[in-house]
């Protein structure tokens, strides 16, 4: 019954954020043409998608917990509907940002809504596991957005393809609204002052300050790099001609879809035989860093398997997600998981714009590409940050408990 009422229509949601997402690179090439948009043009059109993503997510904590995933993310979803459409008529480069950027609002709650609709009625002890299969479905957006969409716009152009979007985004969003259990709205005030109150009690938790750092920089550097800098390195560092790229592309997809779910696996088998998940946390964020060392060392013999461990270990560092909601009350779990997910969100955006501002100071070779030795010093200082929150892990482990039960 869970299933299908709860996992199933959030899951069509969160296919269609990765889909939203990721579809960017397949028709960039049919805006510019059909639109004559500059580079920095088309850059902010893009770009726009995450500014929307990324401001909503504070309101949206404040937001699942007062009025529950049910009506949050219905409505976010109908919002997102309408940009799709917006978009599709678009002839103009301010509609064009003004659909782009209700897109990236009315899809900012699919993941966060959905960790808190799980926290609600599902048993915390399957968290994990429930948590990484849903992650999944966002690689299978992911993958949709490749292959797929190019298929699609043999068939239609990119305006037919966003119609057809917003339509199923409508169906989803109606799905979500009438399939999920109603919840009673939260008790007590939700005045400013209480607001910040509970911010405060969020921040000031031993845990959260313990594994957010871990969490925030290894998914940032994930997505920053996944997001752009995969393809470019694959192309200048490892040498490879575009269909070695997109068969490179592919494999990340494919581990950014199982990823979580192996995560999840192996978060249940750990709680079987007694382990803490943070110790597992910590294990998953050491071969993550291996990996980005070994790429940086540039061993492109064995480079689709390292791009393929990477794109696995992104989502797979989403266990800290279900840590954290498991150690705070039903109350606070849509701020918990949106704070985080706000933190890590603009961090992916500073790290993205710190590595392509690192790869400039060195010249661009002959033929356009990007030096090598700029690379390895953007993805080092990712690295970096990764290790020292990796230590602050290990430091701060005195301050909280050494595994996480229950707590409600």
């Amino acid at each position: 019954g869970l299933l299908l009422a709860v996992f199933l229509p959030l899951a069509g949601g969160y296919f269609l954020s990765f889909l939203y997402r990721s579809i960017n690179a397949m028709i960039a090439p049919h805006l510019v043409a059909d639109l004559g948009l500059s580079a920095s043009e088309l850059g902010l059109v893009t770009a726009v998608y995450f500014l929307g993503f990324g401001l909503f997510q504070l309101p949206l904590g404040v937001l699942l917990d007062r009025f529950g995933p049910a009506r949050v993310q219905s409505t976010l979803l109908a919002v997102a509907a309408a940009g799709a459409m917006l978009f599709s008529v678009g002839e103009t480069y301010g509609v064009l940002i003004l659909g782009r950027g209700l897109i990236g609002m009315g899809v900012a709650g699919a993941l966060m809504s959905s960790f808190t609709a799980f926290a609600l009625w599902f048993p915390s002890r399957h968290l994990p596991l429930v948590n990484g299969c849903f992650m999944g479905f966002g690689g299978l957006g992911a993958l949709a957005a490749a292959k797929p969409v190019e298929w699609a716009l043999g068939l239609t152009d990119w305006r037919g393809l966003f119609f057809v979007l917003s339509v199923a985004t409508v169906i989803v969003a109606i799905l979500v609204r009438l399939c999920l259990p109603r919840t009673e709205t939260a008790g007590g005030p939700f005045g400013f002052r209480d607001q910040l109150r509970d911010f405060a009690k969020i921040y000031r938790d031993p845990l959260f300050r313990r594994v957010a750092p871990l969490a925030i920089t290894s998914i940032a550097t994930g997505l920053s790099v996944q997001g752009l800098w995969v393809g470019t390195w694959l192309r200048d560092v490892a040498g490879l001609q575009p269909g070695a790229i997109a068969t490179h592309l592919s494999l990340v997809a494919i581990g950014l879809t199982v990823g979580p779910v192996l995560s999840g696996l192996a978060a249940a088998a750990a709680r079987w035989a007694g382990l803490s998940l943070l110790s597992l946390l910590g294990a998953m964020a050491t071969v993550f860093m291996v990996l980005q060392a070994l790429i940086i060392l540039e061993w492109i013999s064995i480079s689709h398997l390292l791009w393929a461990g990477f794109g696995l270990f992104i989502n797979a560092m989403a266990l800290s997600y279900a840590i954290l909601s498991q150690a705070f009350p039903r109350s606070l779990a849509g701020r918990v998981n949106t704070n985080l997910n706000m933190l890590m969100i603009g961090t992916a955006f500073a790290s993205q714009y710190l590595v392509g501002w690192v790869i400039g100071l060195w010249p661009p070779s002959p033929d356009g590409g990007y030096a090598a030795q700029g690379y390895q010093a953007g993805f080092g200082l990712l690295l970096g940050a990764q290790f020292v929150a990796f230590l602050w892990f290990f430091v701060a482990r005195r301050d909280t408990v050494a595994g996480i039960e229950p707590t409600h």
